[in-house]
């Protein structure tokens, strides 16, 4: 398991690599964080190998013609670019995921929608999925360790405890975590209010993704008051 703390810069402009392939070979994604001042344009260069993501951590994003507020996510086709407007008022951060490019790719007419969070349905393609889950006070899961895949989060607010194979670690706002395919972890809510984190989990090949997400796993543990 890897932990970043205050992954993501307090002030604009900033830029850092999170989790590099070049730097951690075992890793199935590279992660990067991004501050904008208020009103910068920016335009995304394509990645043509894979779908890549974005997500909104702080602030606001005029994106696709819409405003997308913390937590909400953009899925982007292999080999389109992106193009998106940081709103004034605040600095907005975000997060960029893409797939490393070593296995086969989605093939390029495949169709990935932009998605808000909450509703992100996964392309039978897809090799990311993300989304955002609120766990009430004390809520957590343990999910069985999945050979296929990483599995990331990021603290959007809230306080938290991650358990990994070497013990827990608390966790705050603007911390990641990034847990590599295989190794087991955990998660559980403080219990002083509710906690919002944005899950992600990239698989291996794009003929392993399936229909369920990490979010929607976490949800039917929630549901069936699996862990307490």
């Amino acid at each position: 398991m890897i932990l970043v703390p205050a992954a993501v810069p307090r002030t604009a402009p900033a830029f850092q690599r999170l989790i590099d392939p070049g730097q951690r070979p075992s890793v199935l994604g590279a992660l990067t964080v991004e501050v904008l001042p208020p009103g910068v344009h920016v335009e995304q260069r394509p990645c043509e190998e894979a779908e890549f993501v974005t997500v909104v951590l702080s602030g606001r994003l005029r994106a696709d013609g819409r405003i997308l507020s913390p937590g909400e996510v953009l899925h982007h086709r292999p080999g389109s670019d992106c193009r998106f407007t940081a709103v004034r008022g605040a600095p907005t951060a975000l997060l960029t995921v893409r797939p490393v490019a070593t296995v086969s790719p989605v093939a390029a007419g495949a169709n990935i929608p932009s998605q808000r969070a909450g509703s992100l349905a996964v392309d039978s393609g897809a090799r990311v999925s993300v989304d955002t889950v609120t766990f009430a006070p004390g809520d957590g899961y343990e999910p069985p360790a999945d050979p296929g895949a990483d599995v990331f989060l990021v603290l959007l607010s809230g306080a938290a405890t991650v358990l990994g194979e070497d013990g827990a670690r608390s966790l705050f706002p603007g911390d990641l975590v990034y847990v590599r395919a295989g190794e087991r972890h955990g998660f559980r809510a403080g219990p002083r209010g509710p906690v919002t984190a944005v899950l992600g989990r990239i698989v291996a090949t794009a003929d392993t993704a399936d229909t369920a997400d990490t979010a929607d796993t976490v949800r039917s543990v929630l549901a069936r008051n699996e862990l307490h």
